[in-house]
């Protein structure tokens, strides 16, 4: 009994939507016949004006989808960049040392050849005292 009240009851509320619908459409075709060209170019450019917009929703959603992609890019980009600037920064410091370390081998091997032939050269002897110079004669004129 209970399930057979609630299906006449299910179909009265149908029924009483269905009434009112058709009502209601009854008003608005009443008041839409008694329309202008005025009233109907409004709707049109309404209309027009609605489907502008959702097709702008849509592509702005779209730009920010490739916003996002280009963003989420640019971070592997940096991280890649980093990791670059990172081993050249340890590449080129390497290549500092590695060079310091030659040029300290150099210097070493050039100084050991200097103190060898500085050891090897005889004394010199301090050289003779110099004469002195005879003082020049102004010429006569």
């Amino acid at each position: 009994m209970a399930q057979n009240s609630f299906a006449n009851h299910a179909q009265g509320v149908t029924a009483k939507a269905a009434d009112f619908s058709r009502a209601f459409l009854g008003i608005v075709g009443e008041d839409v016949r008694t329309w202008d060209v005025f009233r109907w170019a409004v709707i049109v450019l309404l209309a027009l004006n609605l489907l502008f917009l959702l097709s702008l929703v849509g592509g702005i959603r779209s730009e920010i989808a490739d916003l996002k992609q280009e963003h989420s890019a640019g971070s592997d980009q940096v991280a890649r960049l980093t990791k670059e600037i990172t081993d050249i920064r340890a590449s080129l410091t390497q290549a500092i040392t590695d060079t310091r370390s030659g040029l300290h081998g150099d210097f070493a091997k050039f100084n050991a050849k200097i103190d060898a032939r500085l050891q090897q050269a005889p004394t010199a002897s301090p050289p003779p005292a110099a004469s002195p110079k005879p003082s020049a004669k102004p010429r006569p004129r």
